[in-house]
């Protein structure tokens, strides 16, 4: 028999701050879009449908700490990125709404059509020159992919390590000397140089599997990182993976921007962007960062920055407490006799309450009279709210409308 909250209701675990590195499963589904996020979503549409090249860019997000930003770039990473049928239920409930019709339509219609291969990357993530910049990209790139279990080399690999073994021949030597596997299918420099500009597939992995033995790493030519990053992106529609691009969100990218080395990588990772605004490209990044990320800059480079992007200042907007109440609490069971009988109770002597609740929008169209009347309306139930017995249970119908 049903004696407590536990019962029928539990509660869906948050935290302060919104880490998308170590986000929990379906935690992004507790975030509350408001008219500002909308709007950021539209933009987001526009680009990635692709179909206009002055709106087909990469985005960037700056707000203060605990404005959201975070949460915010999570659910559009979902979006994009997530099966169909795993957002539906969100795009479902958050545009319910009349008003909201073509954005839901509008989010529906892409995602039939396009999907991104989610990357991500916080904070400085190990970059302390210039040429960390390719590795650490190639490195999250290839993480997603094995994450989404999907196995590829694109050409760029090989012109990476062939012009790696023509600067560097004494490194390789040490590498074929240390590694057997290696020496078994290339002896000799000459002879892996030849096998990789013919990309042969099965060497390439004996050398990467020779740098994991020995702890060496090659790093991608930033110069090169375009263009591999164009290539994975490609391959990934050429080999039906599923998805049809890249979706970098960088988090935290102020710690890069405030380290030494952050300003001078601004010009590499624009020519990237840029190179991505190609109508035959549908890859992206999205920077998140905190106002100051900007303060080394002078006033024209900041608003030059700012202007190759799809740029948002993100502000902390007021939420109902219904609402977060209403993401915060979960039903066990809503098909339950005894849940659907302690909602037909609370109603049966509150529906005059309820319906005015749930007429908020044209209540606060009327006179002051009726707003007072709202109001008072709120203040008694959150009261009521507070002060119910320890064991008594709160039908979340209550909350559904708000």
């Amino acid at each position: 028999m049903t004696t407590k909250y536990s019962d029928i209701v539990t509660l869906r675990e948050s935290t302060p701050a919104y880490n998308i590195q170590s986000e929990k499963e379906n935690a992004w589904k507790s975030f509350i879009a408001n008219d500002q996020f909308n709007d950021i979503l539209r933009k987001v549409i526009q680009s990635v449908r692709n179909n206009d090249i002055s709106l087909h860019c990469s985005f960037w997000i700056d707000g203060t700490y605990g404005s959201g930003k975070s949460h915010a770039a999570a659910v559009i990473k979902h979006l994009l990125c997530d099966t169909l049928e795993d957002i539906d239920d969100y795009v479902n409930q958050e545009y319910s709404a009349p008003k909201y019709k073509k954005l839901k339509n509008d989010i529906v219609e892409l995602r039939q059509n396009i999907r991104l291969l989610p990357v991500q990357l916080y904070g400085q993530q190990e970059i302390s020159q210039e040429s960390d910049l390719s590795l650490q990209i190639q490195r999250c790139v290839n993480d997603a992919l094995k994450k989404a279990k999907i196995a590829f080399t694109v050409k760029t690999d090989f012109d990476n390590y062939v012009n790696h073994i023509d600067n560097q021949p004494r490194i390789w030597e040490l590498l074929i000397h240390d590694s057997a596997q290696l020496r078994s299918v290339a002896p000799t420099i000459q002879k892996l140089r030849s096998e990789l500009v013919s990309c042969n597939t099965e060497v390439l992995n004996r050398v990467r599997e020779a740098e994991r033995n020995t702890g060496v790493s090659i790093n991608l030519e930033l110069s090169n990182l375009k263009q591999w990053l164009i290539d994975v992106q490609n391959k990934l529609k050429s080999e039906n993976t599923g998805y049809d691009g890249l979706f970098i969100v960088w988090d935290e990218f102020t710690e890069l921007m405030r380290s030494a080395v952050g300003l001078r990588l601004l010009t590499p990772l624009q020519e990237i962007t840029e190179a991505l605004m190609s109508s035959e490209n549908n890859s992206y990044f999205l920077f998140i960062t905190h106002p100051s990320a900007f303060n080394g800059l002078i006033a024209e480079e900041a608003t030059k920055t700012k202007g190759r992007y799809h740029y948002t200042h993100y502000n902390m907007e007021t939420v109902s407490a219904f609402k977060i109440m209403s993401r915060k609490f979960k039903i066990i069971n809503p098909d339950s006799d005894e849940y659907t009988r302690l909602v037909h109770e609370f109603y049966s002597d509150k529906q005059d309450m309820l319906n005015l609740f749930s007429q908020i929008q044209q209540v606060l169209k009327k006179p002051k009279k009726i707003c007072n009347e709202y109001f008072q309306y709120t203040h008694t139930l959150q009261i009521w709210l507070l002060t119910m017995p320890e064991k008594s249970v709160v039908p979340l119908e209550v909350f559904s409308n708000f």
